[in-house]
């Protein structure tokens, strides 16, 4: 489902042979520091935030700690970036699914289905970076919790703008709570994560998705 190496690529126009060295090497920096952060952010995403260790990053990224220091800041700031990045591409992507749906009911089972899918892709390691972060949010400092806070209720706003929207336009019922269901999907979303990582199986996940998708109809 997910290609990690090819949604951090940066996007833009390819060099052409006019175009100075000092700007075709900037762009090179750019796409270098891309692909280890996303190496970095393998690492957060199976090891937690605790778990992670200097060491881990150095060889995962194949850089020194000093060049990690240089490029990123320290471990909470670089925590900080991949948090980031993982919203941009990992959640963006699952957000484009729903989006890219004919309806709303199809796109909230996108939206679920594809987040199941992320969990059992063999290249990913399990789980969301976000919600498994937030259970051990102790460990993290205080902007950095709030950042994954954020997130979370971001996902929640999201959901109740579209299940909003489909209201309005006739696809759900008018008497539908669009906060309440939103936040029945966001909660069904982070636990299936939870779940999935205490080894519930890919079907029983999907019997869930069904199950929601069926409280669209009010």
């Amino acid at each position: 489902m997910l290609m990690l190496s090819s949604v951090f690529v940066p996007s833009g126009i390819k060099s052409q042979r006019r175009q100075a060295v000092a700007g075709a090497m900037a762009r090179t920096k750019e796409f270098d520091e891309r692909q280890a952060l996303v190496k970095a952010m393998l690492v957060f995403w199976e090891k937690g935030y605790e778990g992670t260790s200097i060491q881990d990053l150095e060889r995962a990224m194949g850089l020194k700690r000093t060049s990690i220091y240089n490029a990123f800041g320290n471990k909470r700031r670089l925590f900080e970036q991949i948090v980031a990045c993982y919203k941009e591409s990992v959640m963006a992507e699952l957000v484009a699914a729903m989006d890219g749906a004919p309806d709303i009911r199809e796109g909230v089972r996108r939206l679920l289905n594809g987040a199941i899918e992320m969990h059992f892709n063999e290249a990913n390691p399990g789980g969301c970076l976000v919600v498994l972060s937030v259970l051990e949010s102790e460990q993290i400092d205080a902007k950095a919790r709030a950042e994954l806070e954020k997130t979370l209720h971001d996902m929640k706003a999201m959901l109740q703008s579209r299940l909003n929207r489909a209201r309005k336009a006739g696809e759900l019922p008018a008497k539908l709570d669009a906060g309440g269901m939103a936040n029945t999907i966001a909660a069904t979303l982070a636990g299936m994560m939870v779940l999935g990582k205490a080894n519930f199986s890919k079907a029983a996940l999907k019997k869930t998705v069904n199950q929601v998708v069926g409280l669209l109809d009010g």
